[in-house]
């Protein structure tokens, strides 16, 4: 994600452009736009009554409504439903134990959008430790590596392997600068020094040690290789949320089409009920509220505004060379230029969720490959439009990065290269480099006093902000939420309360809120934490 900060401080961008998009970073992203630009993934949707789901009329009351139906929300999700049968008071047992609420239908938003790229480099061990210290950065890269594993159990275990096309691949992290080849060559060395277990299958090839098998272009000066995954993202969340709501019929309602326009802290109820959230179908009352809306969070808790901003990305559905043979259940891809990258998966070839999607080439980024280096993308919280200069270098990069004997002659389509599909979405970055989760304070919320007694009162918890790289941070910052909304109301016991798997540095606190900012104005030097 450094790449992005330094995009606010390119003395090669015009400061006026630079300081719009700081602007806008601290400007109020609103509510996602009823309907974004169509999306390849969501397409022939297999859970198609959970795409619209909505209820006759709102329940009036909930335990946790959670805001947002996409990875995090449904990990989260998912942690409080294992423990639906443990909550204690009798009248509780009338409201559901979750209602999830989307301003659209079902996972329409990041998580439909994104690469489903299972993929965590590491390439930033060396910033983290240089910034947090050595104990944080392990523990930082090993929080993320465990998203692999933990993404095809769970499809496994919920019976959306297939249908999502959950699987493990070699991910091949191709470098074609020279300067940041070096630097990245020195970042996995000590990755491996520190995380000698973890990091056994990774490997550095060097120029002339390229395997020809993997069919890359000639000026490719070095790769990284290592395990990785990929998958239909939306697929993964509409299987896993359409079995939750068979498994929890009366303690899941997913409401879709159903944006929250206001939140207000009151009194608690005798039952808890302390908030209201407010939708155009109606109020609920809600012991806990739980935002899950990443690039949108801003709209409804202010207070984390510049701290936690928009950027918007750019995806698009590719067909592959004539010649090229088909990779997808074997690699990935991450190119690596002088300024910013791509990032690819093939879909496989072969098996029931295949059909007419065999071997797409899901190909993202584009960022920073055009004169604005990336600025006008910053801050934008808009996911309506694909900018021209971003798809005009996505439209020509696949050929670039394989060679042309393994590649060959492209299926013209309409005129527009190999593309069938092209749209964007937009991602929460964080301004620290790191994902914000926990309860959230009334200095970000500006709602009503926070005072806990007891396991009386509620909570308002966030789980956003994965700067771009949520397949490997989403998920376990889900669950790791759910747990401390169960932990709060009395729920859990022994090792179950044990959170120290996740990494301090993305823990809400109040002394996080006022030093994890950008700067307001576009500063003269560019800041050494950013």
């Amino acid at each position: 994600m450094a790449f992005v900060q330094e995009a606010f401080f390119d003395p090669n961008v015009p400061l006026k452009i630079r300081q719009e998009a700081l602007d806008r970073a601290f400007a109020d992203p609103g509510l996602p736009a009823p309907r974004g630009m169509p999306s390849f993934w969501l397409q022939e949707p297999p859970f198609l009554e959970l795409a619209t789901a909505q209820s006759a009329s709102l329940a009036p009351e909930a335990e946790v409504v959670i805001i947002g139906s996409g990875i995090t929300g449904t990990s989260i999700a998912r942690t409080l439903l294992a423990n639906a049968s443990t909550r204690k008071s009798s009248s509780a047992v009338t409201r559901p134990a979750v209602v999830m609420l989307d301003s659209r239908e079902a996972c329409h938003g990041a998580t439909g959008r994104n690469g489903g790229h299972i993929l965590e480099t590491a390439e930033e061990f060396s910033y983290f430790e240089a910034t947090y210290g050595v104990e944080a950065a392990i523990k930082t890269m090993r929080f993320r590596l465990a998203h692999l594993t933990e993404l095809l159990r769970v499809a496994e275990e919920y019976g959306v392997s297939e249908i999502a096309q959950a699987r493990r691949v070699e991910f091949l992290s191709v470098h074609f600068d020279e300067a940041k080849w070096a630097e990245t060559v020195r970042s996995i060395r000590r990755l491996k020094e520190c995380m000698p277990a973890e990091t056994a299958e990774w490997k550095i090839f060097e120029k002339d040690a390229i395997p020809k098998e993997f069919h890359l272009a000639p000026h490719a000066r070095g790769i990284i290789a290592g395990p990785a995954g990929a998958m239909w993202p939306y697929r993964f969340v509409t299987g896993m949320l359409a079995r939750l709501c068979e498994q929890h019929s009366n303690d899941l309602l997913i409401e879709t089409r159903t944006p929250v326009t206001e939140i207000h802290a009151h009194a608690a109820t005798d039952a808890g009920l302390r908030y209201a959230v407010t939708t155009p179908r109606g109020t609920i009352r809600a012991r806990h509220v739980v935002h899950c809306t990443n690039a949108h969070v801003g709209h409804l808790v202010p207070g984390l505004r510049g701290r936690i901003y928009p950027i918007q990305g750019t995806m698009t559905a590719q067909k592959p060379g004539r010649d090229f043979p088909p990779q997808g259940t074997r690699h990935s891809w991450l190119f690596n230029y002088e300024r910013g990258f791509d990032y690819l998966t093939q879909l496989p070839a072969a098996g029931a969720a295949a059909s007419e999607t065999a071997n797409k080439m899901m190909l993202g980024g584009g960022f920073a490959q055009h004169e604005d280096r990336g600025v006008l993308a910053l801050g934008v919280a808009s996911d309506e439009r694909v900018p021209a200069d971003t798809l005009g270098h996505l439209r020509g990069a696949l050929r670039r990065v394989f060679d042309w004997e393994n590649w060959g002659d492209e299926a013209i389509d309409g005129g527009d290269g190999g593309i069938e599909a092209a749209w964007t979405g937009n991602m929460g970055f964080s301004a620290d480099g790191y994902p914000w989760i926990g309860r959230l304070p009334v200095s970000a919320t500006s709602r009503g006093e926070n005072e806990v007694i007891g396991d009386v009162h509620g909570a308002e918890w966030l789980s956003c902000a994965f700067s771009g790289e949520g397949m490997v941070q989403a998920w376990l910052c889900g669950k790791a939420v759910g747990l401390m909304v169960l932990a709060h109301d009395g729920r859990l016991a022994g090792e179950q309360t044990d959170l120290s798997w996740v990494p301090e540095q993305m823990l809400v606190t109040e002394e996080r809120i006022k030093r994890s900012v950008l700067p307001r104005r576009v500063p003269n030097h560019r800041p050494s934490q950013l």
